[in-house]
Order: C-alpha cells, then sequence, then structure tokens
C-alpha cells in the first residue's frame, strides 16, 4: 500500500515550556487539544494526541533546566508534534525508554510526575515516534495519523 500522507502543512503552533515549573504541566496540552478539537473533532484522535503532548510537555518542565518548545504541525490527515530542549540530554536512551525507569528529580516525584511512563506512552498512543538525544539537547518527533481514511496507515 502506497503512503498517502500529506506533505502540506496546514498550521503550525509553537509553545514554550519553561523548566521545573511543576504547576503547569498540562495546560499546553489542554490548549493543545482545545485548539486541535477544531480540525480533529473524534475523541480518540484527540485523546491519544493529548496524552503525548502532555508527556512531551512534562518531559521538558522535569528533565531540563530551561525547559523547551512543543511545535505543532497539523496536516489534513494527521498532526507531527516535535519537542525539543537545549540539554542535558539522557545519558542512556535504553534506559530512559524502560518503563518505570526515571531521572525526575524528587519535587517532580512528590507531586506525582517522573514516574518513567512519559516516553512509553507516547510510543504507545503515537503512529510514528523518533527521539535523539545528546549533551546539547533532546529531540522528540511523534506523529498520530487521523484513522478516518485506512490508507493514509
Amino acid at each position: 500500500m502506497e503512503n498517502t500522507l500529506s506533505t502540506t502543512t496546514d498550521k503550525v503552533f509553537l509553545y514554550d515550556v519553561i523548566g521545573a515549573q511543576f504547576d503547569t504541566i498540562g495546560s499546553k496540552a489542554l490548549a493543545v487539544k482545545k485548539m486541535l478539537n477544531d480540525y480533529f473533532p473524534k475523541n480518540d484522535y484527540l485523546r491519544r494526541l493529548g496524552v503525548c503532548v502532555f508527556e512531551a510537555e512534562a518531559n521538558l518542565a522535569i528533565h531540563t533546566i530551561h525547559g523547551g518548545s512543543i511545535e505543532v504541525m497539523i496536516f489534513s490527515d494527521r498532526v507531527r508534534i516535535t519537542a525539543k530542549d537545549d540539554g542535558p540530554g539522557m545519558k542512556d536512551m535504553k534506559k530512559a525508554l524502560t518503563p518505570g525507569f526515571s531521572t525526575a528529580p524528587e519535587s517532580a516525584r512528590q507531586l506525582g510526575f517522573g514516574g518513567g511512563v512519559g516516553l512509553n506512552n507516547i510510543k504507545r498512543f503515537a503512529d510514528y515516534f523518533y527521539i535523539e538525544s545528546s549533551k546539547k539537547g533532546t529531540t522528540l518527533i511523534f506523529e498520530v495519523w487521523n484513522d478516518d481514511d485506512p490508507t493514509t496507515h
């Protein structure tokens, strides 16, 4: 089956996430979900997107010094999210992708964050997942496809 995903971006939005600001975790995910409701008014699709964006936002706030950004690219048949930060990066990618493994500080854990399931939740709910990390920062790209049309997969 030929990949028929669109290559033309309909809209692009950028959200900044501040590092160590735990009390606002989820606010960007909620804003993205509300905004995307205008484009994709399908509950399961928005739920998967919401989970993925929340986990990416939480990782930026918990694991970075300065935070980072979440870029939302809307296509007619999918949404691509790129979450970037400027460090410190993941020392061991294999461990970082292991369910339950966490390097979250105690201050985040006391608030219920940092359980070591974020990246795995994104992998589970996204249709495409890519991550790279170094001391200079981490880039996470994931897509959730609009499954109204099965030929887009």
